[in-house]
């Protein structure tokens, strides 16, 4: 097994003997006297437990001082302070999404580094239900051997990833039609709006001498169309037939008087008798309509006027223009349609 962990393990040792000469170097004597006591006393890191100052670090930086260890081939130490770090007390585990998917990793890497493949399985499934879209290790920072165990792990999970996959592209979708819905909705609400807002409600004073003009104006001013154009269609009709009864009457004296006919009489008297009933009768429908508009009078009546609304309250509506394009060259003829949206 550690044939597999050879690989660039020189490097990895002489670039953490530079880093470790470099950071010992610029650390101030205080600093460094804190380092030695710290490695001086084991049980800093027994049993995987962390440091108050190690408390205060983040994700990140807890993460980092323990890939060190698994650069250094220490991978037994790493596999347990990762263990700490992932499975250890509440207030002390990683928290950060990004950084556990790492830490995960890196925790099968520290396993089977150590002898414990097996045990690997864990750690590789929590991160890849974290993340069914995860992607193999890489090779350049991990071994064969540790994306192996990730590909053989993922294809173990293959149906519960396939369901996972297809509760995300429903639940997608769902999302899609609602926000679809929430569009509509509010698409039809601000239309709603723009009808309210394009119309105003006026009041108008009526007055009471406009209730004497006959043809229905008084009810059509009290707000009463019905009786408005009842009134209005009958006055017309009889008006209309005391006119030409009146016309027919005037023609036909002319007549008996120029002609002395005295058969044209039963006639005129006919037409006279019309002229008389229809005068009499507009009359009566006339102060009928006059007398119910004076006792119906409103005093006002509220109106609805449209309203022109500015541009900038106005939905922006899609404007489609067509230009016709043509070309021609020697050989050749182009006829076609662009579109503007």
């Amino acid at each position: 097994m550690t044939g597999f962990w050879v690989r660039g393990a020189s490097m990895r040792l002489l670039d953490l003997v530079l880093a470790i000469a470099t950071v010992v170097s610029a650390a101030p004597p205080a600093l460094a006297d804190t380092s030695s006591r710290a490695a001086s006393r084991p049980e800093a890191h027994v049993g995987g437990e962390r440091s108050v100052a190690e408390d205060e670090l983040g994700d990140d930086a807890l993460l980092a001082g323990v890939v060190s260890l698994y650069e250094a081939g220490k991978y037994s130490q790493c596999a347990a302070d990762l263990g700490a770090l992932l499975q250890g007390e509440a207030r002390r585990r990683l928290r950060d999404r990004d950084v556990l998917e790492n830490a995960r990793i890196y925790y099968a890497a520290c396993l089977i580094g150590s002898g414990n493949a097996a045990a690997a399985d864990e750690p590789l499934r929590d991160a890849i239900r974290a993340n069914m879209q995860m992607k193999p290790p890489d090779s350049l920072v991990f071994p064969a051997p540790v994306i192996d165990r990730f590909l053989r792990v993922r294809q173990s999970l293959y149906e519960e990833i396939k369901r996972a996959e297809e509760l995300r592209v429903n639940a997608a979708r769902k999302a899609a039609e609602q926000q679809v819905a929430r569009e509509r909705s509010e698409s039809a609400r601000v239309a709603a709006l723009e009808e309210l807002a394009g119309r105003e409600s006026i009041v108008v004073k009526n007055r009471r001498w406009i209730g004497f003009v006959p043809f229905g104006v008084g009810q059509f001013q009290n707000g009463d169309d019905g009786l408005g154009w009842l009134f209005l269609t009958s006055e017309a009709a009889l008006g209309a037939t005391a006119l030409t009864a009146i016309a027919m009457q005037s023609r036909l004296d002319l007549e008996a008087s120029r002609l002395h006919n005295p058969a044209n009489n039963a006639v005129l008297r006919t037409w006279h008798s019309l002229v008389v009933v229809s005068s009499y009768t507009w009359l009566g429908v006339a102060a009928a309509g006059i007398l119910q508009a004076e006792l119906a009078f409103v005093p006002e009546v509220r109106e609805e006027r449209k309203r022109v609304l500015p541009d900038t309250l106005l939905r922006k509506k899609a404007q489609v223009s067509l230009e016709p394009n043509f070309a021609a060259g020697p050989d050749s003829l182009f006829l076609g349609v662009s579109g503007r949206f």
